[in-house]
């Protein structure tokens, strides 16, 4: 089965099991309603008073049963879909809020937690990455080389804009694959987007102006997942300069609020429609973060950076679009104010 046809039926499968909630609660209200019309018929036609006081038994019995039975059985779904969509992290049942379905499914719970956060399985992964960190180098010195190569012909021939652009191409590539890292400076990631904008220059010229403005010094030193800012410097220029009539101009603002890093990458672009933003938003908000379809505004980038950020930090923290159409777009970014990594056990929790 394709992509579409699972995704298909996993809607099905969602909209089946919530129907099939709210048909069992009005079952249950129904059967509460005539139980109690068999055992006192009289008070349904009598006292209005025992009427009231029926009702609003059966409304408080229903909204028990919804918040001890249906609530619950609905996070355990939506925690177990987001495993099988690639978000192997998981709460301890011992300690998350909330009732056990049954004794059999806590059990399971506590096996797939054990399973999931088990010092074999971590240590598994990190000799995976590491093997396929290694595997990875192998390819990027023969691009380095070639460039390199390029560059110096490129030199003889005297075609010194031709040798700037292969060094600048050079320089972000060797950012990108070489450094295996999951977490860089704000000062590493503003340097990448600089040399990102070198080449983007040479192609549209003066058209284009990149500004990059840090409310204190000392935020370079903060980290942020490696490739945050390039992808969305790129949406910019793609999706809201280079289609702009004259010059455009993209502003990078990196503030600090309390616990948090705010980053703010703004253009006078042609912008969006209110219903293009709120699809876009939407799918940014949603648990699986469905992106990918080119042509899209947006792309996989947001979507790729947004759903990066959650993993490593949490639901708190993420991507926010606003947009004019006609006047320009705003990505604003939020994360913790961390200078150290995170310990991805603990939720992706550090202290600042």
């Amino acid at each position: 089965m394709d992509k579409a046809g699972r995704k298909r039926k996993r809607r099905t499968e969602y909209l089946s099991t919530r129907l099939f909630i709210w048909l069992a609660l009005f079952y249950v209200f129904q059967v509460s309603i005539y139980v109690s019309y068999l055992i006192c018929p009289e008070i349904w036609f009598d006292n209005d008073n025992s009427k009231i006081l029926i009702a609003s038994v059966l409304v408080v019995f229903l909204l028990i049963m919804y918040f001890r039975i249906v609530r619950p059985y609905l996070d355990k779904e939506y925690h177990l879909r987001r495993i099988i969509d690639g978000y192997m992290t998981m709460e301890d049942p011992d300690t998350e809020m909330g009732i056990a379905l049954t004794p059999m499914a806590h059990s399971a719970e506590k096996e797939v937690y054990k399973a999931l956060n088990s010092t074999q399985a971590i240590n598994l992964n990190k000799r995976q990455a590491q093997y396929l960190a290694l595997q990875n180098q192998i390819n990027p010195h023969f691009l380095y080389n070639t460039l390199d190569s390029i560059r110096s012909e490129a030199l003889i021939a005297g075609l010194d804009n031709v040798a700037e652009m292969t060094e600048a191409l050079a320089v972000f590539f060797r950012y990108t694959i070489s450094n295996v890292e999951n977490l860089v400076t704000i000062e590493d990631e503003l340097d990448n987007c600089r040399t990102y904008f070198m080449i983007q220059q040479y192609r549209f010229g003066d058209r284009i102006s990149l500004e990059i403005k840090m409310e204190e010094p000392n935020l370079g030193r903060y980290l942020i997942p490696k490739l945050t800012l390039q992808p969305i410097l790129e949406n910019s220029i793609i999706h809201g300069t280079e289609m702009k009539v004259g010059h455009g101009t993209t502003v990078i603002s990196v503030s600090k609020s309390d616990s948090r890093i705010l980053i703010e990458i703004k253009d006078d672009g042609v912008g969006m429609d209110e219903e293009t933003l709120e699809r876009l938003n939407r799918r940014m908000d949603s648990s699986a973060g469905e992106f990918g379809r080119k042509g899209e505004v947006g792309g996989i980038a947001l979507g790729n950076v947004n759903n990066r950020i959650r993993l490593l930090f949490g639901q708190e923290y993420g991507i926010h679009v606003f947009s004019i159409k006609d006047y320009g777009t705003s990505v604003e970014i939020s994360l913790p104010a961390v200078t150290h990594a995170p310990d991805m056990g603990n939720g992706g929790k550090d202290e600042q």
